[in-house]
């Protein structure tokens, strides 16, 4: 009997699942939702469902059906956040002989390095960094969350885009076409807007950090104060992986996990990488 096998990779931003066979082929992929901040009102429904949409594709891409009547040999969920919850909720969910619910950025290490030593500096909505060496001993820095961290992730990016628009409309720093991006991308009337759209919750965390994208392609336009955004972002996260590797005490190949393709991050990533990893650690941006 054909032997299927489940992976699951859970976000801030969608929830994906590749359903592959004893070779290692994936058959099938599906999307859904986030399933990050499951501990909010309505979150644990948001899990569940970004669970069974993403699965269920998967699955029915592979040529099967049912998730609740699927019996996976293995399956192994790399998801963002904390929380024992979500093993409790996913468990009941999806059947395999062997389940495993865990962190992100292991996966993500594996996933780069083909299961060997080395770092990962992963940049989606929020930013982390993660290593393993020879001897298995693991370093983790970084996200702290949007409140209190996750610099150059795609919320902060956008955060930082729309802040220094406002600050630029103040004239208290440099002028920037971000405000008329930012004003156009939500429809707001004015800045004024935007800011209590965001406050009142009517933008998510999720919509925002949607904007960096604009931020990105205004820096690939040649505005500087996106610029000047996209290398300040580029140095936190390389000093999240340098400091990983310097910890480990290694000198490990770092890669690169981004939201989406982002030239003008990569180059100032991999040049302020070179500037501080622990040498001879060539940089490469995955």
């Amino acid at each position: 009997m054909e032997q299927l096998y489940l992976g699951i990779d859970g976000g801030q931003s969608h929830t994906a699942a590749v359903v592959a066979d004893d070779d290692g082929r994936v058959l099938g992929r599906g999307r859904g939702g986030p399933s990050n901040h499951a501990d909010q009102p309505g979150g644990r429904e948001r899990l569940r469902r970004a669970i069974r949409e993403s699965v269920a594709g998967a699955l029915a891409a592979s040529g099967h059906h049912g998730v609740e009547s699927t019996e996976f040999a293995a399956a192994h969920c790399a998801m963002t956040g904390a929380g024992d919850y979500k093993h409790e909720i996913i468990s009941q969910m999806i059947k395999a002989r062997r389940l495993k619910v865990g962190h992100d950025a292991p996966a993500a290490l594996a996933g780069a390095t083909g299961g060997q030593p080395g770092v990962v500096v992963i940049a989606g909505t929020g930013s982390v960094a993660y290593g393993e060496d020879a001897a298995g001993r693991s370093v983790r820095t970084g996200g702290w969350g949007f409140l209190f961290g996750d610099e150059g992730g795609g919320f902060w990016t956008a955060a930082e885009g729309v802040r220094r628009a406002m600050k630029a409309q103040d004239e208290t720093a440099r002028a920037t076409a971000l405000g008329d991006l930012a004003r156009e991308y939500f429809s707001m009337s004015d800045l004024d807007a935007l800011a209590a759209a965001f406050y009142y919750e009517k933008i998510s965390r999720d919509g925002l950090a949607s904007f960096a994208r604009i931020v990105h392609q205004s820096a690939e336009d040649g505005d500087e104060v996106a610029r000047a955004i996209i290398s300040e972002g580029s140095a936190h996260l390389a000093r999240l992986g340098a400091t990983v590797a310097r910890r480990l005490g290694v000198a490990a190949r770092v890669a690169s996990r981004r939201h989406v393709s982002q030239r003008a991050r990569t180059r100032a990533f991999a040049a302020a990488l070179d500037a501080q990893a622990p040498a001879p650690s060539p940089s490469a941006a995955l």
